[in-house]
């Protein structure tokens, strides 16, 4: 798929390289594509990555994550307007110092008809980077709309290499950002480290 990442940091970054890996056509959306941070990061992931200044690109894609900070996505958005129609949309941006954490609105506003997922904003980029954990794959709670962009999301985190476990519509972006600030609390405040993560265990259906 041709997935469009604003931003290369951590997060983007290590979005990005896992999705180039498994064949999917990416492109970063970047400030300065020259900067030595941007281009060591294409050199590590090869001919599948790109990156760029120009947001026009978003026009080639088929799926646009956020992977910025949360307080400049509306002006962001604001910039790239009905360009976002029709993207399936995916925010893991946390504006820590607000509630709500998340900036779904945002999108739900510039985007109308786009399918807007919350994904990749609980757990540390350490996680992304090793999805396991002591032999234990870590899941990745998200939520967003039911249709037919549900299993693509899906399949993008299990890409990363994570369990994906899907908690319903965004009515669960505020369960969302409670794991987030749980994560929070017990990595930085508690000192358990950034890689920490989250296991559901329940009996299977019958």
């Amino acid at each position: 798929m041709k997935i469009c990442v604003f931003g290369a940091g951590n997060i983007g970054g290590t979005l990005g390289s896992k999705w180039a890996a498994k064949g999917h056509e990416v492109v970063f959306v970047v400030r300065n594509p020259g900067a030595d941070k941007v281009q060591s990061l294409l050199a590590k992931v090869g001919n599948r990555a790109s990156a760029v200044s120009d947001s026009a690109v978003i026009a080639n894609a088929e799926i646009v994550v956020f992977a910025i900070p949360g307080r400049v996505m509306p002006e962001i958005v604001a910039q790239l307007g009905d360009k976002l129609n029709g993207k399936i949309l995916i925010d893991t941006t946390n504006n820590v110092s607000s509630s709500p954490m998340h900036q779904l609105d945002v999108l739900r506003d510039a985007a109308p008809d786009s399918p807007v997922f919350r994904a990749f904003s609980n757990l540390g980029w350490e996680n992304f980077a090793e999805p396991v954990i002591d032999g234990q794959q870590i899941d990745l709670f998200y939520c967003g709309d039911s249709g037919s962009a549900q299993p693509t999301v899906h399949d993008l985190i299990a890409d990363i290499g994570l369990r994906p476990v899907y908690i319903g519509d965004l009515q669960q972006a505020g369960t969302i950002d409670g794991l987030t600030r749980l994560w929070f609390a017990l990595a930085l405040q508690q000192g358990y480290g950034r890689h920490l993560a989250f296991k559901m265990l329940a009996d299977s259906a019958d």
